[in-house]
């Protein structure tokens, strides 16, 4: 157990220096063969690759897709559409909430995270300045619109969701009472945190100040909107809505739910298809990426299972649940571990399900609860420093860690992992729920 310790950390330490996570999960997969006495050459090859190849030919078509729909979402305007509707319902008074009300609608609707915070930075820099509230807020806003309550809800369409139907053969819907009472509790505390965060701003003298980028960012109109040809508002809530429908009324595979998005926002707003296959390429590339940074993370734990030790930590884990241990407990602080050193929810989860499953299946542990608590749980650790999506939030918004982190570590990691607390007892007492 201790080899596989130290060879996640050294996973961890390589990232955060930079590392390529390819290379570093390689180095780590290494390390963990060497040292437990593994054939490194049929581990690597065998075990290794076949974890990989098994993670990425499960999930490729969903990340593909789901990257195909953000971009189409994104070059038709529908996204902008969406959220300046929003946002102009709430107003400059109530900038927050606004930010993240949209942020949320924009992901459940199967918009991807970079595409949402392109489309809310503009809009939330125009309202920050009105309501004269300091700039620092806005990643934090934006990633709890992104990241948190929006995620832990049943029927969301998003990776995180989906991949435990794989592992337990559950649905996107599992567990429903776990996952509203979780994010609603999050939304709720979330508020009161950026209630408190504002008022604390107003009474230091804090106010919204440019740079010359910020002030690039508010003087650069859009171009659909400036010629009249962003889509209606209405209109463009559809793809997203026949997306969620697909999926969870009809009961169709998130492939085809992705599809009728796709051809539903194409059809609909094809005078503003413009670059499309340059869009679709790009949306492409960044899917492969994706799909093959969490295989490689995935794969560490195809390596793992077949350590010396690893067998007796099951045992082990397994002994300490039928005596008195909690298996939900178990199996939340893993997969919040797991997410944290990676430094992804898709991975965390992925390993967890791939270790845990089976053996908490056999137990009878329910795979309806199992499903909620950890999609909750991969919501947590996952946005530690050294995640690819806090990084990218801050650069897109010009805000450094320094000024920025902290409402994003509060929102994203303090008050989501309060809210797995609060599943895992959920789930005890409502094993059905």
């Amino acid at each position: 157990m201790i080899i596989i310790l130290i060879g996640l950390s050294l996973l961890l330490i390589l990232t955060l220096n930079k590392v390529s996570t390819l290379i570093a999960s390689l180095v780590s997969v290494l390390f963990i063969i060497v040292f437990s006495g593994l054939p490194i050459l049929d581990s690597i090859t065998g075990d290794y690759m076949s974890g990989f190849a098994g993670f990425v030919g499960n999930v490729w078509l969903m990340l593909l897709l789901g990257a195909l729909f953000a971009k189409v979402m994104d070059i038709t305007g529908a996204a902008r559409s969406i959220a300046q509707l929003i946002m102009s319902k709430f107003g400059a008074k109530r900038a927050v909430p606004a930010i993240i009300v949209a942020g949320a609608l924009l992901t459940y609707g199967g918009i991807s995270s970079m595409v949402a915070c392109f489309a809310l930075y503009p809009i939330a820099l125009t309202l920050f300045r009105d309501a004269n509230l300091p700039r620092k807020i806005i990643p934090g806003a934006i990633g709890a619109g992104m990241f948190t309550f929006i995620n832990m809800l049943p029927g969301n369409p998003s990776i995180m969701n989906i991949i435990p139907t794989k592992y337990l053969g559950t649905t996107p819907m599992a567990a429903p009472i776990i996952g509203i009472v979780c994010a609603i509790f999050t939304f709720v505390l979330t508020l009161v945190y950026f209630r408190y965060e504002i008022k604390k701003a107003q009474a230091t003298g804090e106010v919204f100040l440019s740079d010359a980028d910020t002030e690039k960012v508010l003087a650069k109109a859009d171009e659909l909107e400036k010629i009249g040809n962003l889509p209606n508002p209405l209109l463009a809530l559809l793809p997203p809505i026949a997306v969620v429908v697909t999926l969870n009324v009809i009961g169709a595979d998130i492939v085809v739910a992705l599809v009728v998005g796709i051809a539903l926002c194409a059809a609909l707003f094809f005078k503003n298809l413009k670059g499309i296959v340059q869009a679709f390429t790009d949306g492409a590339n960044g899917a492969a990426v994706t799909a093959m940074t969490a295989g490689a993370i995935v794969a560490i734990g195809s390596i793992i299972r077949i350590t010396p030790g690893f067998e007796r930590v099951v045992a082990r884990v397994l002994e300490a649940c039928q005596t008195g241990g909690s298996p939900l407990a178990i199996f939340a602080a893993a997969t919040s571990f797991l997410c944290g050193l990676n430094a992804s929810g898709m991975g965390g989860l992925s390993t967890t399900l791939e270790a845990l499953a089976k053996p908490f299946l056999e137990m009878g542990v329910n795979p309806q609860v199992l499903h909620r608590v950890g999609v909750i749980a991969s919501t947590s650790l996952d946005s530690l420093p050294h995640s690819g999506g806090v990084v990218a939030l801050l650069t897109i918004t010009g805000i450094s860690y320094k000024e920025g982190y902290k409402p994003i570590f509060i929102t994203t990691v303090c008050i989501t992992t309060l809210a797995l607390i609060i599943a895992v007892i959920l789930g005890a007492l409502l094993p059905i729920a």
